[in-house]
């Protein structure tokens, strides 16, 4: 069974990159509908990916959801979340995920991801409409400030 799974997965990855997007999907749902902790959450994140990809955002979200249910602190699944909320959702809930990335981040003491993501902060909040003294004490606060 796992040899099958696996060459669904490359199969996946491979309409992924032809930018066969919905193709992709189908094989990703297909390989999590039998084996949901696929790589501990990657097979729902490469669902979501592809989800969001063709334009099913709503099965996106979900996907998302699915795949920090299994790594909640994984920053990649994070990261992949809160960039989805920015561009497709609500910017209090994106903030909120970004936040969660940073404290994340800064335990891995990640410099670089870090000042990527208080940058991403900065243009989360800026489109919220706060202030950028507002903005600086939100991240300052972390998620406490929420």
């Amino acid at each position: 069974m796992a040899h099958r799974l696996i060459e669904l997965e490359q199969k996946a990855l491979r309409l992924q990159d032809a930018g066969k997007h919905k193709e992709a999907a189908e094989l990703f749902a297909a390989l999590v509908n039998e084996q949901p902790d696929w790589e501990h959450g990657q097979g729902f994140y490469s669902l979501a990916i592809n989800y969001e990809d063709s334009g099913q955002l709503d099965k996106a979200e979900e996907a998302y959801k699915a795949a920090l249910r299994f790594q909640p602190a994984y920053d990649i699944f994070l990261g992949g979340y809160a960039a989805f909320l920015y561009l497709h959702r609500d910017p209090k809930t994106a903030f909120r995920a970004h936040l969660e990335l940073l404290e994340i981040e800064k335990i891995n003491n990640d410099a670089a991801a870090v000042k990527s993501t208080t940058l991403a902060l900065r243009t989360v909040g800026k489109k919220m409409g706060l202030s950028e003294a507002e903005i600086e004490s939100r991240i300052n606060k972390g998620l406490s400030s929420e």
